[in-house]
C-alpha cells in the first residue's frame, strides 16, 4: 500500500475482504458469467454485428460529441 493517498481506505480494504472477496468469484467464475450478462456488454455485443464499432461510425458520433480526429488519429475535445 502506499504511503500517501488521496483517499482513506475502507475497513473492508484494510481487513483483505474485497480482495479475498475477488478471489473468490474469479475463482468460482461468477465474474466472467457477470461479464457477458452485465446490460452494458449486452447492448455492446448488439452494436458489433451492427457495425457501430466501425472507424467510419466511431468517427461520425465523435465529431458529434464535439471531438475531432487529429493527425495521431486520437480524438481531442474542442476548446
Amino acid at each position: 500500500m502506499k504511503l500517501i493517498r488521496y483517499r482513506k481506505p475502507s475497513v473492508k480494504t484494510l481487513l483483505g475482504y474485497t480482495r479475498a472477496k475477488r478471489k473468490l468469484r474469479r475463482a468460482v467464475g461468477i465474474s466472467q458469467v457477470e461479464g457477458w450478462t452485465r446490460p452494458s456488454r449486452v447492448k455492446q455485443r448488439i452494436k458489433y454485428p451492427l457495425g457501430l464499432y466501425s472507424p467510419a461510425v466511431r468517427i461520425i458520433r465523435n465529431t458529434t460529441k464535439g471531438r475531432f480526429p487529429s493527425f495521431l488519429g486520437l480524438f481531442n475535445r474542442k476548446k
